[in-house]
């Protein structure tokens, strides 16, 4: 368990060293600020939805340590409702926010993720 936590502190520190890039952007370049201001809003989204699986999956895990008959869900319909609330923040302010970098921004913790294990596959392969 401590390993998943490692790499989700790893994720947190890639997210925010994205957010602290897509702020410069916002703040440097006024012209693409609605494509900046999505990514913020979709990563940032995208972390609160890993950050809140993360505390789904330690609460099944200990239901199973401790062998409970609790049922215990993923929170998936959460989750797909703060992205919904993410889209619809979007649709609503359209000026502000671009829906494309949005819906990317969406994706931001499960890609790091994936690069992440990758990574961490070929250190384990040497």
């Amino acid at each position: 368990m401590d390993d998943f936590s490692a790499h989700l502190k790893t994720v947190q520190r890639m997210a925010f060293f994205f957010l602290s890039f897509c702020f410069m952007g916002w703040a440097l370049v006024p012209q693409h600020r609605p494509y900046m201001a999505g990514l913020i809003l979709g990563t940032c989204v995208s972390m609160i939805n890993a950050r809140y699986l993360a505390w789904k999956i330690e609460q099944l895990t200990k239901a199973v340590m401790e062998k409970s008959n609790r049922k215990i869900n993923m929170g998936f319909i959460t989750r797909a409702s703060t992205s919904l609330l993410a889209i619809l923040v979007c649709y609503r302010f359209q000026q502000q926010f671009a829906f494309s970098t949005t819906l990317a921004g969406l994706f931001f913790a499960q890609l790091a993720t994936l690069l992440l294990g990758i990574i961490s596959n070929f250190k384990q392969r040497k």
